[in-house]
């Protein structure tokens, strides 16, 4: 549970971050909320199959397919929310690629806390 509220924590500061630039539209912070807890349902859910199925696209293409695997998560996300991320397609790869970044990140630390403990 922890886990998932860091996501939604972290994916909120992303999407807020972008909707400041001006790269999503503008929405009502608690729209934007919303939108994180979906998009962290979605890949907490989703994802991982799709990973499962671009397997083979993800070593042909040294990783690459993984971005837009995340993209089809932003997309499936946006959609349930109702259009609330949609924007254009370079915006919402970069988002995806952003959020696969923060991902990572969040999976490091994890890790790194992992080993800490198991050393002591």
């Amino acid at each position: 549970m922890l886990r998932y509220i860091i996501k939604v924590a972290l994916y909120f500061a992303i999407l807020l971050f972008f909707m400041a630039v001006g790269w999503l539209p503008e929405a009502a912070i608690l729209l934007m909320l919303a939108a994180a807890a979906v998009l962290a349902a979605v890949n907490t859910l989703i994802r991982p199959l799709l990973v499962v199925v671009a397997l083979p696209f993800n070593i042909i293409t040294l990783g690459i397919a993984s971005v837009f695997a995340n993209l089809l998560c932003l997309v499936i996300a946006s959609a349930i929310m109702g259009g609330a991320m949609t924007a254009g397609f370079w915006i919402m790869l970069l988002t995806a690629f952003v959020i696969m970044l923060a991902d990572d990140g969040i999976r490091l630390v994890r890790q790194a806390i992992k080993r800490k403990r198991a050393a002591v």
